[in-house]
């Protein structure tokens, strides 16, 4: 069985057809508009940041987090943001080879500012940070914030074989 053929205009013209009679013809045809309007501007696109965001807990963030705990140097001027990059790579020495957590890395940041106190040092803060960051973290190690490898040593060693307190536990629950 063949299909018949569809005429496209043949359904505007039924649709066309039941608009008219849906239409009131009593009610006149509004009038064009005599001056003409502009359109309404369309919404201003609101843009993204550029580059990645990053969290409190990665190297930026960590940098950040130093940048705002430091008071202003009157003399640096622009030195603190040139030496963004440096900040980044010290804390990224002491996450990799001291194995800090970011946390032990915030609490070490508030060690030197409580050390820096008045003093205000000859160099920008990220150099002298830089300069002292091993007696910073011999100092921060003293307090017992952060652990070490020396810390998880015994948990390594191995469990104990006597297992008579163990079978005479299991024991028990049999006899009842």
């Amino acid at each position: 069985m063949a299909r018949r053929p569809i005429d496209p205009d043949a359904e505007l013209d039924a649709t066309a057809y039941v608009q008219n009679l849906l239409q009131d013809t009593a009610a006149p045809a509004s009038p064009p508009p005599s001056a003409w309007t502009p359109p309404e501007p369309a919404p201003r696109r609101v843009r993204r940041p550029q580059g990645r965001s990053y969290g409190p807990d990665s190297l930026p963030g960590l940098a950040d987090y130093f940048a705002r705990a430091c008071p202003p140097l009157s003399w640096a001027g622009g030195l603190e943001v040139g030496n963004r990059q440096a900040l980044i790579s010290v804390f990224s020495e002491l996450r990799r080879d001291a194995g800090l957590t970011p946390d032990d890395c915030r609490a070490l940041t508030d060690l030197y500012v409580r050390r820096l106190g008045s003093r205000r040092p000859t160099k920008p803060y990220v150099w002298d940070f830089k300069w002292q960051r091993y007696q910073l973290l011999a100092s921060l190690r003293d307090t017992g914030i952060t652990t070490t490898a020396e810390d998880f040593e015994s948990w390594q060693d191995a469990a104990p074989t006597d297992t008579a307190a163990d079978d005479a536990f299991t024991a028990s629950w049999g006899t009842s």
